[in-house]
C-alpha cells in the first residue's frame, strides 16, 4: 500500500465509517469468518487518489454480519478492515464507494465528489464482490464518470 497522507479530518471520517461498521456486532468472538479483501480503485482507468470503500454483507444472498470499510491510499489501494479485523465476512457484498475533493479543513461539510454519486450507496453502486475464505481476496473496483 502507498504512504498514507491524509489529513486528520479524512481520518475521522474513517474512524466514523469503522465506527459504525463495528456497532452492532458485539465481541470479536461473534464476528463471522473473515477473508482478507484488498484492491485497487479506478476511475476511467486512472487510481482514485483518496475515499473509502464500504462493503455490506448481502443478506439477499444469505450473507450477515457488520459491514467492513477500507481507506484509498493515494495510489488507489485500499483494504478492507472489520469490526477491527482485517478482511470482510465471508460470502456476498454489495459495496459502496465515497470520494471528495480537497477542501477546506475549516468547512463544515465536505468537498465535491470526484465521483458520481451513485457510488456512494451500496444499493445503487452496481458494485458486488463475493468475499472467498482462504483465497487472496484481490477485488479491483472499475468506476466510470459516465452515466
Amino acid at each position: 500500500m502507498g504512504k498514507n497522507r491524509s489529513s486528520p479530518a479524512r481520518w475521522c471520517l474513517l474512524v466514523g465509517f469503522v465506527s459504525v461498521a463495528a456497532a452492532g456486532c458485539g465481541h470479536r468472538a461473534d464476528l463471522p469468518p473473515t477473508a482478507k479483501v484488498s484492491g485497487t480503485v479506478r476511475l476511467d482507468g486512472q487510481p482514485l487518489p483518496r475515499g473509502t470503500v464500504q462493503f455490506v454483507p448481502d443478506a439477499a444472498k444469505g450473507t450477515e454480519g457488520p459491514p467492513g470499510v477500507g481507506y484509498i491510499e493515494e495510489n488507489g489501494d485500499y483494504e478492507i478492515i472489520t469490526a477491527g479485523v482485517k478482511g470482510a465476512v465471508v460470502g456476498h457484498h454489495k459495496i459502496g464507494v465515497k470520494a471528495e475533493e480537497e477542501y477546506d479543513q475549516t468547512a463544515i461539510s465536505m468537498g465535491p465528489s470526484l465521483i458520481p454519486r451513485r457510488y456512494n450507496n451500496p444499493e445503487t453502486s452496481d458494485l458486488a464482490a463475493e468475499v472467498k475464505k482462504g483465497e487472496k481476496n484481490e477485488i479491483p473496483l472499475e468506476l466510470s464518470s459516465r452515466p
